[in-house]
This record gives structure tokens, sequence and C-alpha cells, in this order.
């Protein structure tokens, strides 16, 4: 990567630390204790859930001047960047489906809770159809050391461990989230079942320790490598996060929780990438500032190994390719400003360089992202996203730069209901 291109990402990180947005109110929160940790008088049974019902649009149009003998045969072609998964323009779907289960035993004064969740849309999750996304059991016995079995989210970035129903603002992840930390299994170039959804099957060791207004967390999970997938080696993934925080005002459950907060993560584990077993490492650091009427955020995000590459070349039909080797760097800042008492906009400039060690392999992406929010009333939103979307090929081939430049733009609108 070239040095104005670190200036570049580094400059959109420190320029979080001095934006703001005006909210109403605030969406930081301790997630971990949030989602499966339940009060003393919790009910055994507690059903919840949300729908999202989407439709995204790519606006791009076909890659024309191609000229060398391996990809002339594409021209006047949509690259696959500019299509949905399914391979169309346009989409109306159920993105998100997700009914949910969740409840503390009798007896254990809450110290014993459950957290159930089924994904029921046609999110990257569920590709192979219905699914479960969650289904983990806490135990909060040990002072300091609350204990989670089963699959869960992993702590990783503040995008990935939040709620998306009442936390996520852009209706589409961040290109960090989506390109680095979000897997999607592939064999002999195909996808192998669904996204990981940022989850995974393992135990985690966790707790949040409060002292006026200073609040630390810890989460530590040792896991399979797999959501969902019998574990067929002794290869484990190793994740950690901790996060400092200084606390306006909220509980530590508290999804509304005022806070400055400061996290960072790791990650490391194994792939198979077609028989080759290959290092998996990813981590990132982070800035969350929610105080009324200021909200931002900012998270840089490194990726050593098993970096997702696409469809190569880009194009339907074409395989899809891991980079077993390749590193990666990305970074988004997000700020958000209330116009009345239920509209809200926002706007969230994205940076990934992907293959930095390669430079005819290196691709840099670049989103500048407006969005609008709208309550309808306290448990449905609807929210409106347009992504100006930039790709550059420093040092590729004329071919890959000409490819680079029909990157077009995304829209998306989407209804959420939660009850």
């Amino acid at each position: 990567m070239r040095a104005t291109d670190r200036s570049r990402l580094a400059g959109a990180l420190l320029g979080a630390l001095i934006a703001g947005s005006i909210a109403r109110s605030a969406r930081a929160a301790d997630w971990p204790m949030i989602q499966g940790t339940e009060r003393a008088d919790a009910p055994l049974v507690r059903p919840f859930g949300f729908v999202q019902l989407t439709t995204e649009g790519m606006l791009g149009g076909a890659a024309q001047g191609l000229t060398s003998p391996a990809l002339s045969r594409f021209e006047g072609e949509r690259p696959s960047f500019n299509a949905l998964e399914s391979g169309g323009e346009w989409s109306f779907s159920v993105r998100r489906a997700r009914p949910g289960l969740r409840g503390a035993i009798p007896g254990t004064s809450g110290r014993v809770s459950y957290f159930l969740l089924a994904e029921l849309g046609t999110a990257a999750i569920a590709r192979d159809g219905a699914t479960l996304t969650d289904a983990a059991v806490t135990f909060s016995y040990v002072p300091g050391a609350r204990v989670r079995l089963g699959q869960f989210k992993l702590p990783v970035m503040d995008e990935a461990v939040e709620a998306n129903p009442i936390a996520a603002e852009w209706v589409s992840f961040s290109l960090p989230a989506a390109a680095l930390v979000n897997e999607n299994p592939v064999r002999a170039g195909r996808y192998d079942g669904g996204a990981s959804g940022f989850r995974d099957v393992g135990v985690q060791v966790f707790d949040t320790f409060r002292r006026g207004h200073v609040a630390l967390s810890y989460a530590a999970v040792v896991s399979n490598g797999r959501r969902g997938a019998l574990d067929g080696d002794s290869a484990k993934d190793f994740t950690a996060r901790t996060t400092a925080s200084w606390v306006f005002s909220g509980k530590d459950d508290d999804p509304h929780r005022q806070e400055l907060s400061l996290f960072a993560w790791g990650q490391r584990g194994e792939r198979d990438l077609d028989g080759r077993s290959v290092q998996r490492i990813r981590s990132g650091i982070g800035v969350h500032l929610e105080k009324e009427p200021v909200r931002v955020r900012a998270e840089l995000v490194h990726a050593t190994g098993a970096i997702p590459v696409g469809q190569a070349p880009p194009f339907a039909g074409q395989p899809l390719v891991i980079d077993p080797y390749g590193r990666a760097i990305g970074a988004y800042v997000q700020a958000r400003v209330r116009l009345f008492d239920k509209a809200r906009i926002g706007l969230r400039y994205e940076e990934l360089h992907r293959q930095i060690d390669d430079a005819r392999a290196e691709r840099v992406f670049r989103t500048l992202a407006p969005m609008l929010e709208y309550d309808v009333v306290p448990r449905v939103r609807l929210q409106a996203s347009y992504e100006r979307r930039w790709m550059t090929a420093p040092g590729g081939t004329d071919d890959a730069k000409t490819i680079a430049r029909a990157m077009g733009d995304r829209v998306a609108v989407q209804a959420t209901v939660i009850f």
C-alpha cells in the first residue's frame, strides 16, 4: 500500500475522533452482556425477534474496452460486483426474519440463561435455507468469569457484536466487516454453506467490571472455526476483545447506554482451503462515542491469510477465490444527526485495501454512504442508504483498471419491525 493511501486511512480514523452527530438516544452498549444474560427476575420463556424487508439495487454498468486475450471474452458483460448474489440488478426480499426465545432457568436467580435465534430470511447466513443463528447457554456463577457455551456472536468488531435491528444504522455492513470479518466458506470455487454472521460454536469466558463511571469488559473465546459445523479437526479459533469505557449514563445491560469506549480485538485460527491449511488472522481497534447530542464511531481492521477475493475474473460463472496468504487493511468512520423527533441522517466513509502484499493484485475500494432513518413507531423503522462506490487497481493491468472503473453504486431501502 502506498504511503498516501496509508495516510488517508489514518486520517479517516483520526477524523472520527473529532467528528460528531446529534442523536436523541445513544446505542452504545455492552452487547455480550445484553445478548444472552438475564436478570434475576427473568421468565423462563420470553419470545422476541424481528423482520427486515429490503429493496436493493445495483446501479453499475458493463465493462467496456477489454483487450487482453484472457478478458476480451467478457467485453460488454456486467462485473459481478455490480450484481446481487442472485445475479440480478434489483431485488425485493425478506432479508432477515429472525424469531427467537430467551430466558432464565427457574431457581437459578438468573445465573443460568439461554438465547435461541433462527434465520428464516434470505440473508447470506441462510444461503442454504433456514438456519439456527444462535443457540447458547450462559452460566453466571463465578464472579468476573461468566461462561457461555454453544453458538453465539464472536467478540470482534463493534459492528458485529451489536444487535442489528436496534443498533445498525446502515442497511449494509461496512467494507471491513463484510470483506474481512464476516466469513463465507468456499470450496472448489463455490460457496460451501452460509456466511458466518460473525458467529461460531465454542466456549466464551467474559464479564464486565464497573466502578462509578469506569467500565472494563473482556471476552475470550475458543471455537471450532465454522458456524454450525461439526468439529472435524483439532484446530481451534481463538478470539479475544477488551473494552474500556467511560459511562455517562446507563447500566451494563442497557442497550442505550451512553459512553466513550475504546476497544481492541484479535482472532486467530486455521482454515482448510481445498486441502491446504492456512492461518487466518484478524485484528482491530476502534473508538465509539455516544453522548447526547453526539454519536460517532470508527474502526480499523487488519487481516492476514484467507482473504476473500470474490470471483476471478469478476464475472458471472467464474470461480470464487480465497487468497491463502494475502493481507488487507480496512477502516470506516460514521456519524449521524437527528433532524426531527423521528428522523435522522448520517454519513459513513469506508476504505478497504485488499492484497496489499501484491502490487499487481492489490485493489482499493472506497465508499461514501449517506443514509436516512425514520421511526414510524418505536418498533418500526425505515432506512434508506446510497453507497457511492469506487474501485481502483493501482498496479494492475490496463484491463484490470478498466474493470475497476466499471464499479457502480448501490441503493437500498429497508423496513425493520421488532417484536
